[in-house]
């Protein structure tokens, strides 16, 4: 059906279709869904601690046995500046009255951490068929680590330089996203 057919079959699925790991608002059923329907079903990591990426994808194996993704983020952890949070808190304080959100509520740093060697555990453990990663790749001994359990690799580049950054470390499939 598909005349190139490299994506098919290197993620092993039926059509080129590729769910975006949304963090924080896809679900399992809609990547078993996608599963379902021959495409590549993705799960968004990012911001879960090691124990419910394990859950999460279990969850999923249940619904599946078809190939899988699941997504982390390689960032740098934000450091948090009081001073400047104040600021903005201060600055935003007409709009959080106008809306009625109490601007102490609203959280100053994110809580989403970069891949690191816990997670990784994880993906040795849980054998997804294929990672991705937005924001870079993790250092090499833990991209050497995800390779070494059989996943393949998806790297997100804003632009061409950054694109070949992905394919000299390693990346399998780089995907092409706006910044």
């Amino acid at each position: 059906m598909w005349p190139d057919r490299r994506l098919v079959d290197l993620f092993g699925i039926e059509h080129p279709l590729v769910l975006a790991p949304m963090a924080g608002l896809g679900t399992v059923e809609l990547a078993a869904s996608v599963c379902a329907g021959g495409g590549l079903g993705s799960l968004g990591c990012a911001g879960l601690q090691p124990e419910r990426v394990m859950q999460t994808v279990a969850r999923l194996r249940t619904l599946t046995s078809k190939p899988i993704n699941v997504n982390f983020f390689c960032h740098r952890a934000a450091r948090a500046d009081r001073a400047r949070e104040a600021y903005w808190r201060d600055r935003l304080a007409p709009y959080y009255k106008e809306l009625g959100f109490d601007p102490l509520l609203v959280a100053g740093q994110s809580e989403i951490l970069p891949f690191d060697d816990p997670l990784c555990a994880v993906v040795e453990q849980v054998k997804p068929e294929i990672v991705s990663f937005h924001f870079g790749l993790p250092e090499p001994a833990l991209l050497a680590r995800v390779k070494a359990a059989g996943c393949r690799v998806m790297g997100s580049a804003t632009t061409v330089a950054e694109a070949r950054w992905l394919e000299d470390r390693g990346a399998d499939v780089i995907i092409a996203q706006g910044c």
